[in-house]
């Protein structure tokens, strides 16, 4: 379409402008534009620039992308599949589990205060995703609110040392 034409024309025409060393394509789900993507990451590739691209896996992840030069696929996901489920559906773990097959993937997740309040919560996160064979890393971030930020989610000092000291 249209639309997707001019998006893929002015993404490359700013690449071409500037030059980058890297591109990290995020916000949203990025693979709602997965037509215009397909055209784009192809084209970074022989110019040398290092891609990552974060998604939450909710659509497959076109086979033809696994194959490509400094791509790096990371996949958003909010701890072991109950409480992933409940954040994330309709990007429920059976759709990555399936959607992420034949890809070298980086998982991505941010430590909240649901899951450092189970014993052994964070091993067995890791045990899963590191017996994956679709998964190449696995990144950790500590949940980091805005200031005054008071949700469940955030982590209280006593709930940092634990997770420093395990």
């Amino acid at each position: 379409d249209y639309k997707g034409d001019e998006l893929v024309e002015r993404f490359m025409a700013l690449v071409d402008r500037h030059k980058p060393l890297h591109v990290s394509i995020v916000g949203g789900e990025p693979l709602v534009r997965y037509p215009e993507l397909g055209r784009i990451l192809p084209q970074l590739a022989p110019r040398g620039i290092h891609t990552q691209l974060v998604t939450s896996a909710v659509r497959p992840i076109p086979q033809e992308w696994a194959s490509l030069p400094r791509l790096q696929v990371v996949v958003s996901i909010d701890g072991l599949q109950p409480e992933h489920d409940e954040r994330r559906t309709p990007a429920t773990y059976d759709r990555i589990l399936k959607h992420i097959k034949g890809h070298k993937i980086t998982v991505h997740c941010t430590v909240t205060r649901q899951q450092v309040r189970r014993e052994g919560y964070l091993e067995e996160f890791l045990d899963f995703w590191s017996n994956n064979p679709d998964t190449s890393q696995i990144w950790v971030s500590l949940y980091t609110p805005q200031i005054g930020e008071v949700s469940e989610e955030r982590l209280l000092p006593a709930d940092r040392e634990r997770v420093v000291a395990d």
